[in-house]
């Protein structure tokens, strides 16, 4: 499940590390919003998660995709993670992603390093081989730009994942990460 990625420095290994440990395990879980609440970040994180438009599964996954790759140890707390994807989840994704919180360690390193890690989002497709999107589930593949920067530097790589989502109550909301 963890693509390889050479970032360069011992920042970017502990980047990469982070994003499978942690953001791929998942941070404590917070309240669920309603739906037509906006999708935000504490005001102060460099996070930021477009509104989605729930009708249509590309648009939360882009938006799901931004709320689950992105890392600010400077103004957020490990939490802030759970509080943006937790309105794009099916309830079933966002007990899996509470349930493995990155070490406590890891963040205070990446905290250290004063690590922010942004995502944008370039194209959402239809993975190669996936099944037909039904009027209950669909498959979906984001492709992104990383930007990471650290005390000591800056990198940029592609970045994506493979994600299912599923029509839960009149409105689709990712049910599972399948590989990134």
């Amino acid at each position: 499940m963890i693509r390889r990625r050479t970032l360069g420095s011992p920042a970017g290994a502990l980047a990469a590390a982070v994003l499978a440990v942690g953001c791929a395990g998942g941070h404590p879980a917070a309240p669920r919003q309603a739906p037509a609440t906006a999708v935000s970040a504490p005001p102060a994180s460099l996070v930021r998660v477009p509104r989605p438009d729930y009708a249509s599964p590309a648009s939360v996954a882009a938006a799901f995709y931004a709320a689950w790759a992105g890392v600010d140890t400077v103004h957020d707390t490990p939490g802030s993670f759970a509080a943006r994807c937790a309105p794009l989840s099916t309830p079933a994704l966002e007990r899996q992603l509470a349930d493995s919180q990155p070490p406590t360690a890891v963040w205070q390193q990446m905290r250290a390093a004063r690590m922010v890690s942004l995502v944008q989002v370039r194209a959402v497709t239809r993975p190669e081989g996936a099944p037909a999107p039904t009027a209950s589930a669909a498959y979906l593949r984001v492709y992104a730009t990383r930007v990471t920067v650290t005390a000591s530097g800056r990198t940029t790589a592609g970045d994506g994942v493979t994600l299912r989502l599923a029509r839960t109550g009149g409105r689709w909301l990712v049910s599972a990460i399948l590989f990134y």
